[in-house]
């Protein structure tokens, strides 16, 4: 009896040790994270500093607090504004000697990483030299579409560089829910609304494969001709070599002109000195873009303007009614109603803010949602300048509010309209029969009390009636995007259809105002507010949370799902992701949604 009572005893004090452990663990992180950005207030640059940029992560529109991302290698600290902004003050500082980009990593061709890649050519055309190297086993195409800004661009000799085009890939769950006896019933509007394609079909649609297509080109296009520009080439010799061999050696690379030398780190180390004129035994000085981030404009060489602010709304996520949750590494971000309110309302109330720029990151959502989001963007917009800036997808119901804003300006690969709406039930009577062996039987008032029970199908007249309310939420968003458009609503069916498009396709069909960057955006709303040169003070909202309040979030939240997260292998992690999102659809099933049809992700 001892033995079993002291084998209990130590079995509680493992697992209390456990869990202080983790808990220490959280506070280390915490900590972490809190002195990294506190020492990153007022960083102290020297004269002859040459900035460093980890190519490491994909790019985020917001920073993370979040220690667990930070830690976990899943999510910068910095965000695209900061990038873009701290570029911007280092051309034009003296102490700032010049750039390097230092390729550990990345994935993923974006709008964001096309904001970035602009941002790197200003620096470039101040007469500053940009390098590139990388010592990773592989250069892609994403890291190679930034690193080809530079002057130079060196890779290690044993490096491999991929050179093989783009792709998109979507999973399909109907041979899972045919096996598991479950029956979607879907009711659509809109040829291309193919956000329901993978519970029907088990591959593309035609429709559903045009539009990929030729979203796909636009990325295609979009990068070669960049590179083509940077590299001195043509676009169709570029063409020739991705069509040609998708792998190729860094000597091969060097051969084709991709890059300019096969160097290790100390030789890159040898030829920027060279090129800055320093002795080679010199140290050279060196502060990452994240760090010089920081520095204050009157100390780069540039004054702010004081006449007031420009607010600048981020609208990221998924759209449903509620409060907002940034996103991190366990699960996508959500843009809630009701923190969407809260922030136009204060940019719409406060005397200093003169202009409000939106800045949307969604592929959409709740209808009814998208519906509430337009009316709060609206009643700011008859008071204040409010233009809407689209990042890598302003999608469905993310271009539904992007039509309260004054002018639209995408990007020319942003994701953009898929004008459609859908609703899908699942009926899994069968399945809790068949598999489980549970029946249901009951009694109800009417015929159709029982319609969205989800244990039997709809049937006809149900699905007439649920046709029509898709329909009528259809045709609503149509004549919304004519009106505010100033398009003919034939016009915009032809063009609707659930069809998503490229930023630059988009501007060609009228769904936007002009292509440009948030910066662009930022600049523009100055200008219709009066508020002369830049730049400008600005206010971010939702505030961003501290650190302490993130490490709250950590202990409440998180603890258990960070430990999942580390301990499942990458191939558990991806079945997860599409347990997720087949649970999203579940959750969303019997609501009228404006999602776009896929997760875009290019690669």
């Amino acid at each position: 009896m001892r033995f079993l009572s002291n084998m209990a005893a130590a079995a509680l004090g493992t697992l209390v040790a456990f869990g202080l452990l983790f808990l220490v663990g959280l506070f280390l992180a915490f900590v972490v994270s809190a002195i990294s950005m506190s020492g990153n207030a007022a960083p102290s640059v020297g004269s002859g500093t040459v900035l460093t940029f980890d190519l490491a992560r994909p790019i985020p529109e917001t920073p993370s607090v979040d220690a667990f991302d930070q830690l976990a290698g899943t999510r910068s600290n910095y965000s695209l504004m900061g990038l873009t902004d701290a570029l911007d003050k280092a051309a034009t500082d003296e102490r700032i000697d010049a750039l390097w980009i230092r390729v550990r990593g990345f994935s993923g061709l974006s709008a964001s990483s096309h904001e970035v890649r602009k941002a790197l050519l200003r620096f470039r055309d101040s007469g500053k030299p940009v390098f590139a190297s990388s010592d990773d086993y592989m250069m892609m195409e994403s890291t190679y579409y930034l690193a080809s800004v530079a002057d130079s661009v060196f890779a290690a000799p044993e490096a491999m560089f991929e050179f093989n085009g783009f792709s998109m890939k979507t999973f399909f769950y109907a041979g899972l829910i045919e096996k598991l006896d479950v029956e979607p019933q879907i009711i659509r509007a809109g040829s291309f609304k193919s956000a329901v394609e993978p519970y029907l079909r088990r591959n593309l649609s035609p429709e559903n494969e045009e539009q990929l297509a030729a979203l796909l080109d636009s990325y295609n296009e979009t990068f070669l001709n960049a590179v083509a520009e940077s590299r001195g080439t043509t676009f169709e010799a570029l063409n020739e070599l991705v069509n040609r061999k998708a792998i190729f050696s860094a000597k091969e690379a060097l051969e084709a002109g991709l890059i300019d030398e096969l160097l290790y780190r100390d030789g890159v180390l040898k030829r920027i000195k060279r090129r800055l004129g320093h002795a080679p035994e010199a140290e050279l000085q060196t502060m990452s873009l994240e760090s010089y981030g920081f520095t204050p404009n009157s100390e780069a060489g540039r004054s702010t303007n004081m006449e007031g602010e420009i607010a600048v709304v981020y609208a990221e996520g998924t759209i449903l009614n509620g409060q907002s949750v940034p996103g991190n590494f366990f699960s996508g971000a959500v843009l809630g109603t009701e923190s969407l309110a809260r922030d136009m309302e204060e940019a719409r109330e406060s005397d200093q803010v003169k202009a409000v720029v939106l800045r949307i990151n969604s592929p959409g959502g709740s209808a009814a949602a998208s519906g509430a989001m337009w009316e709060a963007i609206r009643q700011t917009a008859e008071e204040k300048p409010v233009i809407v800036s689209m990042g890598n997808v302003a999608a469905s119901g993310g271009y539904w509010i992007a039509t309260a804003g004054e002018t639209i300006l995408a990007d020319p690969i942003s994701v953009t309209g898929s004008i459609g709406v859908f609703a899908m039930f699942f009926d899994v009577g069968q399945a809790f029969e068949n598999k489980l062996g549970i029946t249901t039987d009951g009694v109800q008032t009417s015929p159709y009390a029982d319609m969205l029970s989800g244990v039997r199908p709809l049937g006809a007249y149900e699905r007439q009636m649920l046709q029509g309310w898709v329909d009528e939420m259809y045709d609503a968003f149509i004549g919304l995007v004519a009106t505010r458009r100033g398009l003919d609503e034939a016009a915009v069916r032809s063009i609707a259809q659930g069809r998503v498009w490229s930023g630059e396709d988009a501007l060609t069909v009228g769904l936007v105002d002009s292509l440009g960057t948030l910066q662009d955006a930022i600049a523009l709303a100055a200008d219709k507010a009066g508020l002369g040169e830049g730049p400008w003070r600005l206010r971010i909202l939702p505030r961003p949370k501290t650190p302490f309040e993130a490490f709250s979030d950590l202990l409440t939240t998180k603890g258990q799902a960070a430990w999942t997260h580390w301990t499942r292998s990458p191939a558990e992690r991806q079945w997860m992701d599409q347990v997720r999102a087949f649970a999203a659809q579940a959750r969303d099933a019997g609501s009228a949604q404006a999602r776009m049809p896929v997760e875009i992700v290019v690669r």
